[in-house]
C-alpha cells in the first residue's frame, strides 16, 4: 500500500517499482478504488519503454506458460483502441500467412471496445478457444497456426477487468496486450493506434531477449485519423526492431506501393455478423459474392509486412510482396485449423 500512495504514477517510474505496482495492481488484497485511481493517472500520459517493458515483466512472471515456439515463429496482435471499426485485418493476416510457411502464433482477446475482437471472429470461425497448450503447440508444428487465447494464459487480470470497465478509458493494459504472448514469438508485426506511442512500444519490445525483429506500425486513415495497422488510405509509419536496436522511422505512402485509394470507409464493418461475411468472402477469393477488394489489399499490406520480416528483408521490395499476396487471396484459401467435430442433435 505505501508504494501507491508514496510514488506518483503520472511521473516516470523507475523499472523496479513499476514491476512492484503492477504485482499490486493484480494483488486480491488491493483496493480496488486505489488501483483505479492509478490507472487513471497512469492513462494521462504516454508511458516509456522502460516501463512497459517492467510491467509486461510482472504480468509475464505469473502468466500459465506455453511450450516453446518455432525460431521463426510471428504475432500480429495490435493494441486495438482505433476506434476505426475496420475488418480483422491483423486476424485475416494471421491466417493467410501459415500459407506462406510462416508459423503464426497469435495472443488475442475478445473486442473490449470494438465491434469484432480477434478471438471473437476465431470463435465464430468454428476455432476452439479452451484447445489446451499441448495441442496448440502440435497445431504450430502440422498447421502452423495458434491462437492463444489471452485470459486462459493470464488469469490474474481478471480481477482488473471490472475496474477497467468502470473507468471507462483506454489504460495501460490496452497497451499490455501485445507484449504478453505467452509464446514469445521472435518475430511481431505490431500495431499502434496512436503515433506517439511508436517509439515506447519499439523500445519494450527491444528489450524482450526472445525477439529477434518486429515492425510496429501507425498508420492514417483518408481522414488522417490513427489505426493500429497499416494503411491503405493514407501514411503508415514503421519503427523497425532487430537485435534489441530500434531503428528510425520509415515511412510507407499507398500510391508509392501500387495501392488506390480505396471508397471511403470500405473497411469498415458495423457488426459481427458483416466481419464474419467479409472474413468468408477473403477466404473464398475474388469470385465470392462478399469478397471485398479493399480489405484484401489491406490484408495484402499486413501479410507482406509479415514476409518481410520472416524473410528478413527490411522494407526494400514491399511493393513486390504486395503483389504475391494479392495473388494469393485472389485465389482465396483454406482455414489452417481443423474444426472440431460437430456434435448431434
Amino acid at each position: 500500500m505505501t508504494l501507491l500512495t508514496t510514488h506518483n504514477p503520472i511521473r516516470p517510474l523507475p523499472a523496479e517499482t513499476a514491476s512492484e505496482l503492477m504485482r499490486m495492481f493484480i494483488d486480491q488484497d488491493t483496493d480496488a478504488l486505489l488501483v483505479g485511481a492509478c490507472l487513471a493517472l497512469l492513462a494521462q500520459r504516454v508511458p516509456e519503454a522502460h516501463e512497459l517493458a517492467a510491467f509486461a515483466d510482472a504480468l509475464s512472471d505469473v502468466a500459465v506458460p506455453f511450450p516453446s515456439v518455432p525460431s521463426d515463429a510471428l504475432d500480429t496482435c495490435g493494441t486495438g483502441g482505433d476506434g476505426s471499426s475496420t475488418a480483422n485485418l491483423s486476424t485475416l493476416a494471421a491466417l493467410l500467412l501459415p500459407h506462406f510457411g510462416v508459423p503464426v502464433v497469435k495472443h488475442g482477446n475478445r473486442a473490449a471496445t470494438g465491434v469484432c475482437g480477434s478471438a471473437d471472429l476465431l470463435e465464430a470461425l468454428g476455432y476452439d478457444l479452451a484447445r489446451p497448450s499441448a495441442d496448440l503447440a502440435e497445431d504450430l508444428k502440422t498447421r502452423s497456426f495458434a491462437f492463444l487465447f489471452a485470459p486462459a494464459y493470464h488469469p490474474l487480470l481478471g480481477r482488473l477487468r471490472e475496474i477497467r470497465k468502470r473507468l471507462g478509458i483506454p489504460t495501460i493494459f490496452n497497451l499490455l496486450g501485445p507484449l504478453l504472448n505467452p509464446g514469445k514469438p521472435p518475430l511481431q508485426l505490431l500495431g499502434v493506434a496512436r503515433e506517439d506511442l511508436l517509439a515506447p512500444m519499439a523500445g519494450a519490445l527491444a528489450r524482450r531477449p526472445s525477439l529477434r525483429r518486429a515492425f510496429v506500425i501507425h498508420g492514417k486513415d483518408a481522414e488522417g485519423k490513427g489505426l493500429d495497422e497499416a494503411s491503405i488510405e493514407g501514411p503508415t509509419t514503421v519503427r523497425a526492431v532487430v537485435d534489441g536496436q530500434v531503428a528510425p522511422p520509415q515511412v510507407l505512402v499507398p500510391r508509392e506501393l501500387g495501392i488506390a485509394p480505396p471508397p471511403r470507409h470500405a473497411l469498415r464493418v458495423s457488426d459481427r455478423a458483416e466481419a464474419l461475411a467479409v472474413a468468408r468472402g477473403l477466404f473464398g477469393g475474388v469470385s465470392h459474392a462478399d469478397f471485398r477488394p479493399p480489405v484484401a489489399e489491406a490484408v495484402a499490406l499486413q501479410v507482406s509486412l509479415g514476409l518481410h520480416l520472416h524473410r528478413n528483408l527490411g522494407l526494400e521490395g514491399l511493393g513486390d510482396t504486395l503483389r504475391e499476396a494479392r495473388l494469393r487471396l485472389d485465389r482465396g484459401f483454406s482455414l489452417p485449423f481443423t474444426l472440431p467435430p460437430q456434435v448431434p442433435a
